[in-house]
């Protein structure tokens, strides 16, 4: 009888195992990883919904009880954050309809990559012990977001993510169309916003009490530690434009740096008429890369930048004097 109990008592666990592993994959996520995929299918579920009717209200009302209302703990945070509305995607796949039949293949495997992710992971942890793995969601927008982070959360716009120069991004903005000829896929995205879930409030923005010098900073963190964890230069157009331009860039920022306007250098890319956008991201990297190569102690010197209070004023004004940063000089 004992015998009987004990190989029961074996089925019974590997049956909950069993089910454990149907479960992940029906719902979309990566046993054990904390990586989630399921947006995706509910997203293209109710697209294909959406596309077989021209009624506008019955769309949006597809868009919301299929996808809005049924998504993921991470999407609804990033629907919070970003102000999303069933209209907003009804209006992006009636303007763009070549673009969301082109990009469909690029998110349907995006699974794919949880391998890569997991090194970025890996190498997050030998360069800074003190990492929290955050949760990862892969999330379907309507080609407004690459990705923000909560103090947990990785939240990706998948549609601007995986898109690539294959992609038919006619009519998109140019911005958008510059990303996607020079897009090298998820990780670069990945690794620049794991950073912001180390720092204190995650991806805060221009939500934090601080100053232009602050904001740039928050920024410019991720994309240095982003290169360590790539192994590979950021080759984006805003590093491309500042390495070029570095002396007359940082003469423009030290008038600007000590105030909270940050509309000349950082998120500008949808409103910028002329000149290079986002010059705020470069600033930030190259006061990072500059605080990091002066250093003698390499991991203190990333504990340094990845703990810096970023409401904190002076300790601002400290670590880019510890920089030595002045522009290409």
């Amino acid at each position: 009888m004992r015998m009987i109990a004990t190989v029961y008592s074996i089925l019974k666990k590997m049956l909950c195992i069993i089910a454990l592993l149907i479960s992940s994959l029906l719902y979309g996520q990566q046993p054990g990883s904390g990586i989630y995929y399921d947006d995706i299918a509910r997203f293209w579920k109710a697209y294909d919904s959406v596309t077989v009717t021209k009624d506008t209200a019955l769309q949006r009302m597809i868009m919301q009880r299929l996808y809005l209302d049924k998504g993921s703990v991470g999407m609804q945070k990033m629907a919070g954050i970003r102000n999303w509305t069933a209209v907003k995607f009804i209006k992006s796949i009636q303007a763009h309809p070549a673009f969301w039949q082109s990009i469909r293949p690029h998110t349907l495997h995006i699974a794919d990559s949880a391998v890569v992710v997991q090194q970025l992971i890996n190498r997050y942890r030998k360069l800074y012990p003190a990492f929290k793995k955050p949760d990862i969601y892969f999330i379907m927008g309507f080609i407004g977001t690459g990705g923000t982070t909560t103090q947990t959360e990785v939240l990706v716009g998948t549609e601007i993510a995986t898109a690539d120069s294959s992609v038919n991004a006619t009519g998109l903005h140019p911005l958008l169309q510059g990303f996607f000829k020079m897009n090298k896929g998820i990780t670069p995205l990945i690794a620049h916003e794991l950073t912001h879930t180390q720092q204190q409030g995650g991806d805060m923005e221009t939500r934090r009490n601080s100053n232009l010098l602050g904001f740039c900073i928050a920024e410019g963190v991720c994309d240095f530690i982003a290169e360590l964890l790539l192994q590979y230069p950021l080759n984006t157009p805003y590093i491309e434009y500042g390495k070029q331009h570095e002396n007359e860039v940082w003469e423009l920022f030290v008038k600007e740096w000590e105030g909270k306007d940050v509309s000349n250098w950082l998120y500008n890319g949808g409103d910028k008429k002329e000149g290079q956008a986002d010059l705020g991201y470069f600033i930030g990297y190259a006061i990072c890369k500059a605080y990091y190569q002066q250093a003698a102690n390499k991991q203190q010197a990333l504990i340094d930048m990845i703990t810096l209070n970023l409401e904190d004023k002076q300790a601002l004004s400290r670590f880019l004097v510890t920089s030595h940063y002045k522009g290409g000089q």
